[in-house]
């Protein structure tokens, strides 16, 4: 499944690194590409969706569903990289005011896709609460706002705004669709394209959450908050003694007796 995954990563990179280069896509839609660029951008990609596995269940596939995956994160990655070039939503961003800069078409389009997004997430909302799985369909997303909330402490005091770039949006929804069916490879295959196109295209720019002056000075209080945070979590989910946990038949992972310690 690693090795899936990573083959996987570099095939959807490359090809949207050949539509980058290609006449489909204009030359102020993407970061100036350098061979620097073009290595450290795959290797990135790699980590970022390694890190979104880690929060994920999608633990096995079958061969027909790693074939639905890679053909899904292929379209993910080349739909969303030329729908960009074409249309009202051409350099459409997510910062402050950019619904007032959306023409009549443009509001239309993200209207629909908002309600699109919704439905599915709704869906998935629903046979989580149907199947009693509620918590861990939820964990994923509660991990990464601790994540950025503990981020946030740090830039409290001089933040300028927030612009959730469309591979970071794309991220935390493939976070919602992480079952072993086939619906949710599918549209998590077409969200994880998305991050590998959005990094390939504009770097780890595309994680930059928080939008800050690169001469901001550094805020101390903030940083020991973090850390204070940090050691507070730390201790909270330290686990004593040696616990082994398993996947039941109902996709719910399971405490086991700590291991017997031997000499």
């Amino acid at each position: 499944m690693l090795l899936f995954l990573i083959f996987n990563v570099f095939s959807v990179y490359f090809a949207s690194q050949a539509l980058q280069e290609s006449t489909l896509i204009s030359t102020n839609s993407h970061n100036t590409v350098t061979p620097f660029n073009i290595t450290y951008n795959a290797l990135y990609s790699l980590l970022v969706v390694l890190g979104l596995h880690q929060l994920q269940q999608l633990r096995t596939m079958n061969t027909c569903q790693q074939i639905m995956y890679t053909i899904g994160c292929h379209l993910g990655a080349f739909v969303f990289g030329i729908g960009g070039e074409f249309g009202p939503l051409r350099n459409f961003s997510l910062t402050p005011g950019f619904w007032e800069r959306l023409s009549f078409e443009g509001k239309g389009i993200l209207i629909l896709l908002a309600l699109l997004i919704g439905a599915l997430v709704s869906f998935q909302g629903y046979r989580a609460a149907r199947t009693k799985t509620c918590a861990r369909q939820w964990m994923p997303w509660f991990v990464l706002v601790i994540v950025w909330f503990v981020l946030w402490i740090t830039l409290l005091k001089d933040h300028l705004y927030v612009h959730v770039h469309h591979a970071l949006f794309a991220g935390l929804f493939s976070c919602w669709f992480s079952r072993n069916s086939s619906f949710d490879i599918v549209v998590n295959a077409v969200f994880t394209g998305i991050v590998i196109e959005g990094i390939d295209f504009y770097g780890i720019g595309e994680l930059t959450l928080f939008i800050i002056e690169s001469n901001q000075r550094v805020f101390d209080i903030g940083l020991r908050c973090a850390w204070i945070l940090s050691v507070i979590g730390l201790i909270f989910t330290i686990r004593h003694g040696p616990l082994e946990s398993v996947e039941g038949p109902d996709h719910t992972l399971k405490k086991q007796t700590p291991l017997p310690v031997v000499g």
